[in-house]
């Protein structure tokens, strides 16, 4: 295969300054090294290590520990202290008196708030209704409101009817010339 004249020449180059006599063998390795690279990839591949086994025998010793539990009992005295309260009957009975009259207080009290928060809940309940039921009628009364507006605007736009008038100034006169106002009001009857 022949290389072009540049790549040969920079071989030429290189192996001078670097020294290496033999250029047919190099240009061969960098082909070879190029091709290498190109099939397996730019990690270096070399040829793989081969593998010996080798059979080893080792002689361990082994120390087995032997733990060994011993209980030790150990008596302690604590002291305690009491302290014991003398009471009075008397004074316990006009306690558990009063501890009863407390509980029935507040046994009424929660009964009576029981009995407020329903009523109040009713209240609540029936003014809710009842601002339902003005809102309808709020709402009916707007819809009546501006029937009649409407009403009133057709009213005001309908051409004004000309009021019959006759010679005597609006008065149907029954006397005179004006017999015609006469057969009018015959049609009219």
């Amino acid at each position: 295969m022949e290389l072009p004249k540049k790549i040969k020449d920079e071989i030429w180059e290189y192996c001078r300054v670097n020294d290496i006599p033999n250029i047919n063998e190099f240009v061969t390795k960098m082909v070879t090294n190029g091709f290498t690279s190109e099939k397996f990839g730019s990690t270096p591949w070399e040829k793989p290590a081969e593998i010996k086994e080798v059979e080893k025998i080792v002689e361990v010793e082994k120390i087995v520990e032997k733990e060994v539990i011993k209980e030790v009992i150990k008596e302690v005295e604590v002291v305690v202290e009491k302290e014991v309260f003398i009471t009075d009957d008397e004074v316990n009975k006009e306690l558990q008196k009063k501890l009863t009259g407390t509980t029935q207080l507040i046994q009424e009290m929660t009964l009576e708030f029981n009995t407020e928060r329903k009523v109040s809940a009713q209240m609540i309940d029936e003014l809710y209704a009842s601002t339902i039921t003005l809102n309808q009628e709020k709402s009916e009364l707007k819809t009546k409101i501006q029937q009649l507006e409407n009403q009133l605007e057709i009213e005001k736009n309908k051409p004004k009817q000309e009021e019959e008038n006759d010679i005597y100034g609006g008065k149907i006169g029954y006397l005179g010339s004006n017999t015609s106002d006469l057969w009018k009001k015959k049609k009219k009857d």
